[in-house]
């Protein structure tokens, strides 16, 4: 390992990642049992066919829509998915007309391009295809009794004809008898179908409690295509099997339909798409499925009537509040209306990047006063500070809700931002009040002053590199002493030889040296994360065989020292080969798993425009295999050529990480930026003629103060001074300096 370069650790336990837009991570203990699919680590975000759209889908249509998306901004705050809902079928008098196998047939008239083509052109504006259907099996695959793709079975063999199974469209859909051969067959080959059109999202509707073999097989179905799509119940889900619909799917529906039905066209079609009554009722729902939900499954409130202004059937005080309240639940965010006549008002609101990462931040908010027209949520973020929510849910009349700071959770006194407008509004000492018009909402962040001055110092996001094995390691007491930093990522856990983590790959985990410096550093206020991996030695991914027994010489350093974070810094051999990359993937999402809280960094090395192809196709596995690391840190150093404009080179290659985290995973700037880090080094670097110097650390500490990143750290302590008689590059800069001059740079960074 050039004893100089690489790693960096720590994850970003979000020691501030939660300024005004930055996208907190959850702090509290996930609920059970989620499903682990991969998919929905935060709430969808896209628009949906059914609000406006209702029963007549055209191609042109949804194209117009998702074009609208990418043309508005809205892709680029997050909103990716772009789903047709129902009616994209063709019905004849016995319901649905079937192809070869049985499936439900496209009505070409209005897609005469078919669906995969559709589902082509959204891939192509980096946006998500999500489809539609509903449990059962056709009537007319019964009547034709059509054969079971890749079987001898046939529809007649599963079909269970005393029974009609719920739709609302061409009706005449059996229940499926699943302790029947061939059952399974006929979904997974639906399923497959949907696959290979490019859905990434798909909604079944018309869910009860008697379908539950029904979701059960689709959810075996869908994971068995290999592609990740994001599983979505529908609708007015019974609450007594919530355990079962978050360990099957992404998202249940929680009430019937937002919409109000009370537009002049067919069926109840066209403007008001709701009223203030619909969304109201969604705050009983809200609060009583509150406990359900979490990273990988979503309590879902219906489509967000936001975007066409008044027209929708609520003014601008009631969309405000319904925003804040689908945000405060942690629910999808799933437009109904037509992006094409987007309101400038409502636009201004969809833009918001604050209340968007009330929404994609993990955590389903507690409603804790229920008044007459009177409510307050409130939810803790995981940098301890909270977000609450006011509301006057009445229809007339302006009425003061308040709360006191000991209702949501602290006591004394709170900093207090509004998040709508984004203005700060001081320190407030013991409660909060506002007065509020019918139907308006007051949506504040409140920081516990008693927490400020902690948070003030820098945390996990600042932990500088320490080798303890070589290059003089000062101590870390000295270090926090003259610096202020709390948290320090040491290096490196490497192999014995087999799938077993040492330090340096000798050093044993406890009753060391190592250990004890750990202990030193609690005792003085401080803690630690770990780095696995490095440039040199032999490396956990490539020593261990499989995805489970590396994630088990994770588990083992992680129980060492009842670790909060781990570094994964994955370098030479060990990044360069693809199948060690997906192992290290799969143990990450198994270690997140067996360990809630935990987060994790994975650390590598990037060109000036951001991560290589190797890089990329890190991040994409990462993605596709619904792995939520917290942050993704870049090593912007080794460039070549003997740079010396090494800040602006960072933060070039900084840019270049947050557009491919962004596009992988479908986030929002905010949430995108939020996901990122550097791991810079300190003075001359492994390559002649390239320095970093401390004017550089300040253009990245300025670009990490305006982005509010995850990630701000160095190699290495180690390095953080002048040389001198007796050092070498692995303990001294190399350029002129004091003592910690870099380090007290990146020290001013809070999250």
């Amino acid at each position: 390992m050039n004893g100089i370069t690489r790693v960096r650790a720590l994850v970003v336990t979000l020691v501030g990642l939660l300024l005004a837009s930055a996208i907190p991570l959850l702090a509290t203990a996930r609920p059970a049992a989620a499903s682990d699919n991969g998919q929905s680590v935060r709430p969808a975000m896209g628009w949906s066919s059914w609000s406006f759209v209702r029963r007549t889908p055209t191609e042109a249509k949804i194209k117009a829509q998702a074009d609208a998306l990418v043309s508005t901004g809205l892709k680029d705050h997050g909103f990716v998915y772009v789903n047709l809902d129902d009616f994209w079928q063709k019905c004849d008098d016995n319901g649905f007309v079937v192809d070869s196998y049985g499936r439900w047939s496209v009505d070409t008239a209005k897609f005469p391009g078919g669906i995969k083509a559709l589902a082509d052109y959204i891939h192509s504006k980096g946006l998500k295809f999500g489809f539609y259907v509903t449990p059962g099996i056709a009537k007319n695959a019964v009547t034709r009794n059509t054969p079971i793709e890749g079987t001898s079975y046939h529809a007649k063999d599963i079909a269970d004809t005393s029974k009609t199974e719920k739709n609302y469209n061409c009706k005449n859909m059996y229940y499926i008898d699943y302790s029947k051969p061939g059952a399974q067959e006929f979904v997974n080959s639906w399923a497959r179908q949907f696959a290979s059109w490019g859905v990434d999202y798909l909604k079944i509707d018309g869910v009860g409690g008697a379908d539950i073999p029904d979701v059960q097989a689709w959810d075996k179905a869908l994971r068995a295509t290999g592609r990740p799509i994001n599983f979505a119940l529908s609708n007015n889900l019974p609450i007594a099997d919530a355990a079962t619909w978050r360990r099957l799917s992404n998202s249940w529906r929680t009430q019937g339909d937002v919409e109000c039905y009370c537009g002049p066209g067919s069926n109840g079609s066209g403007y008001p798409l709701t009223d203030w009554s619909h969304v109201l009722g969604r705050f009983n729902s809200a609060a009583s499925w509150q406990p359900h939900a979490g990273p990988g499954g979503w309590n879902d409130l219906d489509s967000l009537e936001l975007g066409n202004g008044d027209r929708v059937g609520l003014n601008a005080d009631q969309r405000r509040s319904h925003f804040t309240l689908w945000a405060m639940a942690a629910a999808p965010l799933l437009l109904g209306t037509d992006l094409t006549q987007l309101d400038s008002v409502d636009r201004a609101m969809l833009n918001n990047d604050r209340l968007i990462g009330v929404d994609q931040d993990g955590v389903a908010a507690s409603r804790i006063v229920n008044s007459g027209v009177r409510q307050v949520w409130s939810k803790k973020e995981s940098d301890g500070q909270y977000v609450v929510a006011l509301f006057n849910t009445g229809t007339s009349g302006s009425t003061s809700v308040s709360v006191d700071w000991s209702q949501v959770g602290f006591t004394g006194s709170g900093d207090v931002t509004d998040l709508w407008s984004g203005s700060r509004k001081g320190v407030i000492a013991d409660s909060y009040s506002a007065t509020l018009r019918p139907g308006e909402t007051r949506l504040i962040r409140v920081k516990p002053v008693g927490s400020l001055k902690a948070a003030a110092a820098p945390g996990m996001a600042v932990a500088p590199y320490e080798y303890l094995g070589w290059g003089s390691p000062p101590d870390p007491a000295s270090v926090m002493s003259a610096t202020g930093v709390r948290w320090f990522t040491l290096a490196f856990i490497l192999s014995d030889g087999g799938c077993n983590p040492k330090w340096d790959g000798s050093r044993p985990l406890t009753g060391g040296n190592d250990q004890a410096k750990i202990k030193a550093i609690r005792a003085a206020g401080g803690d630690v994360t770990v780095s696995v991996g490095g440039w040199s030695g032999a490396k956990l991914g490539e020593k261990c065989s499989s995805a489970s027994a590396l994630a088990g010489a994770y588990q083992k350093v992680i129980n060492a020292y009842g670790l909060k974070a781990i570094d994964i810094d994955i370098e030479n051999t060990e990044w360069s080969d693809a199948t060690v990359r997906q192992r290290v993937v799969d143990a990450l999402k198994i270690v997140k798993a067996n360990n809630a809280g935990l987060k994790t960094v994975i650390t590598f090395g990037t060109t000036t425009s951001g991560p290589d192809a190797t890089g990329v196709d890190m991040i994409r596995r990462a993605a596709g295999s619904g792995l939520a690391n917290d942050v993704w840190c870049v090593m912007p150093f080794d460039f070549g050529g003997g740079s010396t404009n090494m800040g602006a080179l960072t933060t070039q290659a900084m840019e270049g990480l947050k557009a491919r985290i962004k596009s992988a995973y479908g986030y929002s700037d905010a949430t995108a930026y939020a996901r990122i880090g550097l791991s810079s080094m300190n003075g001359r670097t492994d390559d002649t003629g390239e320095r970093v110097r401390v004017a550089d650390f300040k253009a990245m500490l300025a670009y990490a103060q305006q982005h509010h990143i995850g990630r701000l750290t160095y190699w290495a302590v180690n390095r953080d001074r002048a040389c001198g008689s007796g050092t070498d590059g692995d303990a001294c800069s190399g350029v002129s300096q004091q003592p910690y001059d870099f380090l007290k740079v990146f020290a001013q960074y809070t999250g």
